[in-house]
């Protein structure tokens, strides 16, 4: 097949409220909204405009394109819900691929809107967009669908070469890792220049491009973005350790950025990128040693003492801890090639499969082992390394973990909460102890009970959710009678061989975007 060009098809205008079905979100204020695993959907720019993760929605869609009133426009395939800031399209011919294509159709048009002119509905209604049209002048769904698809199959081919590359590079370069010797070191032997941040206070930040490094311990410890030019510190390529908030969180920091008061900013003359990634974790064992109410002031950070490879003269052996980080990013660069060429061959082997398959409404009862949890006081708990699963809508359901063991004790289950978090649900596979308010749920032909036929589960009995609250809990008899629906064989059983392929296609997309977004990020440097 040749390859498609957006020059090869005749192109129309269509206002958007002519080929879609429109609606509106529905405003749910922060107060109210409960957390669990529903996307929320609102005017935001970023993360695919998700604002929340939530468990009690006002209302329930999927397959649909999104707009928010900045004319930011999102293809969602699966559940979500969304406020009233978001415009909803609808067309029977949706896909992600076509979905895909439309959206970025809709965001040419993002430069007419503003804070003072907002996307709202019935602009989006009257909004013209092109698209490229059929012989019946009608929008070409097929075209934009195959076109995507040829897309990203060259952007894989891209994530490909570059990783080819990278393989080969590093496997030049950690030839022959020896044995080496280790020694202590103070920090001021490793580091010349330790220098903590400025104090800025959010008041005080302007919006712009400059990561701004505080005491977080998520996103490589970035708080915010700013524009701040004065009165700041500025640093690049060193490691932040963070000596309050989240003490002794430690992340290289490759491109310049503002440090706050709460980090300090380690330099090393001798450090390239692999040998900070290698420090980074040594000097992150001081959140062993400190914490909220001892933070790591300046002269302690200096008395400081870290254990490293050491070379022949005794001095810390930078190239050794280099060649030792470049290793692990081989064993990794190889796993993640494996990674594409599997999604590359599952897209093809499912993408018509999908449109073939056939689905039957199923009690829970008829297809699964429904066994109850057992109660465990807290005043009961045991400290330990076994997981205890209650009924929590985060951390997978585990609330804690014990040395406690009782006739709930099972492993390869879906754990199911009728208490508290009602519906929420999550694989365990490891071995682990449930709260009375937990069900565990066990296919009844066990043979195909592994992980992506649970998490296929795990979605049909969340698309239940809405049913159910804690005052109308999901108990052991109305588990029993909820109707699930399945994908089914020829002769009218659940088609597992599916449901694991299906989930594994799933999760190699989202392995896919995660890589799409490294390469792009790599290629920008």
């Amino acid at each position: 097949m040749s390859k498609l060009k957006l020059t090869d098809v005749e192109w129309g205008e269509f206002k958007i409220g002519n080929i879609f079905e429109i609606a509106r979100g529905k405003r749910h204020i922060e107060k109210n909204r409960k957390k669990g695993s529903i996307p929320y959907y609102s005017a935001s720019s970023v993360n695919n405009g998700v604002t929340d993760f939530i468990s009690n929605p006002l209302f329930v869609m999927g397959n649909k394109i999104i707009v928010t009133t900045f004319c930011d426009a999102f293809y969602v395939g699966s559940t979500f819900t969304a406020s009233d800031e978001i415009t909803i399209l609808d067309n029977k011919y949706i896909n992600k691929y076509n979905g895909l294509f439309i959206s970025n159709s809709i965001m040419s048009n993002k430069s007419k809107y503003a804070f003072g002119r907002k996307a709202f509905t019935e602009r989006i209604k009257e909004q013209i967009i092109m698209l490229p049209i059929s012989s019946q002048g009608q929008p070409n769904w097929q075209f934009m669908e195959d076109y995507i698809k040829q897309e990203q199959k060259q952007q894989a081919q891209k994530i490909i070469d570059y990783y080819e590359h990278k393989l080969v590079e590093l496997a030049a370069d950690v030839i022959g890792l020896d044995k080496v010797e280790w020694k202590t070191f103070h920090f001021t032997e490793v580091f010349q220049e330790i220098q903590r941040g400025k104090r800025l206070t959010k008041a005080h930040q302007a919006d712009g491009p400059k990561p701004y490094i505080s005491s977080t311990a998520e996103n490589n410890g970035v708080d915010a973005f700013i524009g701040n030019e004065t009165g700041v510190r500025k640093f690049e390529d060193v490691l932040t350790l963070a000596n309050s908030g989240s003490v002794g969180s430690t992340f290289y920091q490759q491109f310049e950025f503002v440090a706050s008061d709460h980090v300090t900013a380690l330099k090393s003359e001798n450090a390239d990128k692999y040998a900070y990634l290698f420090l980074s974790t040594v000097v992150k064992r001081l959140e062993e040693k400190y914490s909220f109410n001892r933070e790591i002031n300046d002269t302690r950070i200096k008395r400081e003492k870290i254990i490293l490879p050491a070379d022949k003269q005794g001095n810390p052996d930078f190239q050794y801890m280099s060649d030792f980080v470049k290793k692990l990013e081989l064993d990794k660069v190889q796993e993640v090639l494996e990674y594409i060429y599997i999604y590359i061959r599952m897209m093809t082997i499912l993408e018509e499969k999908v449109c073939e398959i056939s689905w039957k409404d199923f009690w829970i009862e008829d297809v699964c082992e429904i066994k109850s949890g057992v109660r465990l006081t807290k005043a009961n708990q045991e400290i330990g390394l076994r997981p205890f699963v209650g009924a929590s809508d985060s951390d997978n359901g585990v609330t804690a973990f014990v040395s406690n063991k009782n006739k709930s004790l099972d492993a390869n289950v879906l754990g199911v909460n009728y208490n508290g978090s009602v519906v929420e649900n999550f694989y365990h596979p490891y071995e682990a102890i449930f709260s009375d308010d937990v069900k565990r749920l066990k296919w009844k032909d066990g043979i195909h009970g592994n992980k992506y036929t649970y998490l296929f589960l795990k979605q049909m009995i969340l698309s239940q959710k809405i049913k159910y609250a804690y005052g109308y809990k999901f108990n052991g008899e109305r588990m029993k009678r909820q109707k699930v629906m399945l994908p089914v064989t020829e002769t009218g059983l659940p088609d597992y061989d599916y449901m694991t392929s299906y989930m594994q296609k799933q999760e190699l997309e989202q392995i896919f975007k995660i890589l799409n977004y490294l390469n792009k990020e790599n290629t920008h440097v």
